[in-house]
């Protein structure tokens, strides 16, 4: 027996220590390829919205600036793809300072274990760069539109992003709830649209002044093809589920439930909204409309991207009853100021983005925060809570407009031509103008009968 013979004891256990070692190896091994595989399958999930967003934009506007439209969307994911792999990485990552991160390593780097959340990543700030290009169609110039864009996938969003998501980012170090980029995707990209369309200045069509009865009228035109939109935004949603339950960064170790959470809590937002627009659109006359219930769905979704991984049940779906009546008074209240978004993008990321990053404050549960941010992070209280979801909007929004701004106010006052296309091409399109044909040929004989 082994207490007759030390020696085999010993090596018995010995044995036994080293096979429980492995074991315990080989687990961490399993994980380790399962987290791995989850992000990147979400990356992939959230990569397929810029289809999403293509469909819905060029849906939403008119046929003659299809092409444009989707141009733009492919250009800004080729531009951010270089940029985040030179250096867009290495400014979030949780290096440097709380301000930004400077992982030289990381910028223009080769394959390695650290590529799953640069590839994961890379397709947020490819979303973010994107928001903008729906609000300002059909009037600005390709290389002013380019220019912000690039500034947006570049640097604007790696910072902000840095702020709230790295381990050292000051806002993260405070608390602030974002899981999933309310603000740092959406609040952002909705306020660099809206600085971007108040210095183009609407579409000529847009609003008319009626002499005789002295006010302003809003004659927007209809987007061409309400089954693109549909298609777009059911894209949008599918992919969302990328974006939010992907957010975990894997399921091992319990994380699995905190995914589900962002899973089920993006639903529930989303259709509360949808009932919530129809609703709303059934009891105001004259105001139902699929394109609004469209957006409705979307305004849900990125109003608890922040909080979906926090907020119970039960504040999802209010989450989503107050998106849609919100999204739709924002929408109201640009056209009032006369301020020209094709595609509502200000109101349904912008605003939305704006309530998406005060829910936690309001719905968020202390058992729900623990699990997606660990515990002892965050010590919830609403008051306190609330006081640091405002900073962290107004910082973002803040950055976001002062830095477009910055780009596009000396383009427009101080180079010849400016930001915005002449006003003959704006009547005939961005498309002939650009690629010298349209999406749909029967146009071109129309322009050629025109001119």
């Amino acid at each position: 027996s082994n207490r007759q013979n030390p020696e085999a004891m010993v090596n018995a256990t010995f044995i036994a220590t080293i096979a429980r070692q492995e074991s315990l190896e080989a687990v961490a091994g399993v994980n380790m390829a399962l987290d791995a595989t989850w992000t990147m399958m979400s990356g992939v999930l959230v990569f397929m919205m810029q289809l999403g967003f293509g469909l819905l934009e060029a849906g939403s506007i008119q046929s003659i600036n299809s092409q444009s439209i989707l141009f733009k969307n492919l250009i800004d994911i080729a531009i951010t793809t270089l940029g985040w792999w030179m250096f867009g990485y290495a400014l979030y990552s949780s290096t440097g300072n709380a301000f930004a991160g400077n992982d030289r390593e990381q910028a223009a780097s080769d394959p390695s274990e650290e590529w799953v959340f640069v590839f994961f990543n890379w397709t947020f700030a490819a979303a973010s760069a994107t928001i903008v290009s729906g609000a300002v169609a059909g009037r600005m110039r390709l290389y002013s539109y380019i220019t912000v864009s690039t500034s947006i996938g570049w640097v604007v969003f790696p910072i902000v992003s840095h702020w709230a998501w790295a381990s050292n980012g000051w806002l993260f170090e405070r608390g602030f709830i974002d899981f999933a980029g309310s603000g740092v995707v959406h609040l952002l990209g909705g306020t660099a649209a809206l600085i971007a369309c108040l210095l183009v200045g609407p579409r000529n069509a847009r609003f008319a002044f009626l002499e005789e009865e002295q006010k302003w009228v809003d004659r927007k035109p209809r987007g061409h093809s309400v089954m693109m939109a549909f298609i777009g935004t059911v894209l949008l949603w599918f992919g969302w589920f990328g974006f939010n339950a992907g957010s975990t960064l894997g399921v091992s170790e319990g994380r699995f439930i905190v995914a589900v959470t962002c899973l089920f809590n993006s639903s529930l937002a989303s259709s509360s909204a949808i009932i919530s627009m129809t609703v709303t659109g059934l009891l105001l006359p004259g105001k139902f409309s699929l394109p609004d219930v469209l957006n409705a769905a979307l305004a849900g979704l990125v109003a608890i991207t922040a909080g979906c991984a926090t907020t119970t049940p039960w504040g999802a779906i209010i989450t989503g009853l107050l998106a849609a009546p919100i999204y739709k008074a924002s929408a109201e209240l640009m056209a009032k100021l006369r301020i020209d978004d094709p595609v509502d993008a200000i109101s349904v990321h912008g605003t939305c983005g704006l309530l998406g990053v005060l829910i936690p404050a309001f719905f968020s549960d202390q058992t729900l925060i623990d699990r997606a941010y660990g515990e002892g992070h965050i010590d919830f209280r609403v008051g306190h809570q609330l006081g640091v979801q405002v900073i962290g909007l107004l910082s973002i929004a803040s950055f976001a407009a002062a830095f477009v701004a910055i780009i596009l106010a000396p383009w427009k006052f101080l180079i010849p031509g400016g930001i915005r296309i002449d006003e003959g091409d704006e009547l005939i399109g961005n498309d002939f103008g650009y690629f010298g044909g349209y999406a749909y040929p029967d146009w071109e004989e129309m322009v050629r009968i025109a001119k």
